[in-house]
């Protein structure tokens, strides 16, 4: 194979629980898959991941590691400058997306905006079952027909599929076609910004809107955008319509896609990057949701960024009406 520029973007992770117990096999696919990946990819990780690679990368190899090395290079054997060029191959691709659920919540809101092309997630199964953001990232894979490996004999074979493909005449179509989109709503804004976001499960978006209606001017007085999660809304932005709203206001609304398809990870991406400091998330308590585990993500995201001091503001989120009223002041 020869270099190429950069044919896609993939996401590679590894669970906590993956790492300490698949610790020797995990070293082993990083030496000798981990510098193509980087050659033809730009390859997003996690904060924890991208440290534990950067530490093996940056430590001496024996001469067992070094062979599995000079393989992956597709070279016999390998000398100082190869391993030099393996590092800097390998450092220079990465791009780490933040530590934790604020790393997975960035790599998983890529998805759902269209830039990624395939995730390698080597997990263990009692790791994932307890953690929603892995859970969510493999859902919403699902739902966008985004290539998933939780495995390294899985990752091993979309590996040999891409290299079988790059190896052909031409630049090979290795993934399927998926158009970013022109616009995320989440676009421009700022930490600066005074952002609600207001979501509501089916049987309280009337709800959710009558409260909305109710508050109208305090809302769009005190807030420069109010992110909503798609149906919500197109309900908001149509009743702001009906009670006389000028463009101004209505334009304030930025519909996020529908909650099964990623509306939750979007909003949870703006509370992560310090952009969304009041939600309003009017729930129904009494049916399940097809992406209940993107709900937990949401509220996960809000909760561990406030308690945990992962950033610098405080967070407020409403469940029922009642709440709402009580962080909007009314």
């Amino acid at each position: 194979m020869k270099d190429s520029a950069q044919l896609g973007t993939i996401a590679f992770i590894t669970t906590p629980e993956f790492r300490k117990t698949h610790t020797s096999d995990l070293d082993r696919f990083i030496r000798l898959h981990l510098y193509n990946l980087c050659r033809y990819f730009t390859v997003l990780t996690t904060g924890r991941t991208n440290q534990y690679i950067d530490d093996l990368i940056r430590r001496d190899q024996d001469d067992a590691e070094r062979v599995d090395v000079a393989f992956g290079m597709g070279v016999t054997a390998i000398d100082d400058h190869d391993l030099k060029r393996w590092r800097e191959t390998i450092d220079g691709s990465l791009r780490p997306q933040g530590s934790g659920i604020g790393g997975m919540i960035e790599i998983t809101y890529q998805l759902v905006e269209g830039t990624l092309d395939a995730i390698i997630h080597l997990t263990d199964w009692g790791d994932v079952a307890t953690k929603p953001d892995s859970m969510v990232l493999r859902r919403e894979a699902n739902v966008h027909k985004v290539p998933i490996a939780s495995d390294i004999h899985t990752a091993k074979a979309f590996i040999a599929a891409w290299q079988g493909k790059l190896a052909q005449p031409g630049t090979p179509d290795l993934f399927r076609k998926r158009t970013p989109k022109a616009t995320s709503p989440l676009d421009g804004l700022t930490d600066h910004d005074r952002v609600l976001a207001m979501i509501a499960h089916d049987a309280k978006k009337l709800e959710l809107c009558c409260f909305a209606v109710e508050h109208m001017t305090k809302i769009f007085k005190d807030f420069d955008y109010i992110l909503a999660t798609g149906t919500t809304g197109e309900w908001l932005k149509n009743f702001a319509n009906a009670c006389g709203r000028g463009k101004h206001d209505v334009d304030k609304i930025r519909l996020c896609e529908s909650g099964p398809k990623g509306g939750d990870v979007q909003i949870a991406a703006a509370v992560a990057r310090g952009i969304c400091r009041r939600v309003i998330f009017l729930q129904d308590p009494f049916t399940s949701h097809a992406h209940e585990t993107d709900i937990h993500l949401f509220e996960q995201s809000v909760l561990l960024f406030e308690r945990a001091a992962l950033t610098a503001f405080d967070i407020e989120l409403a469940t029922n009406v009642e709440s709402a009223r009580a962080i909007l002041g009314v």
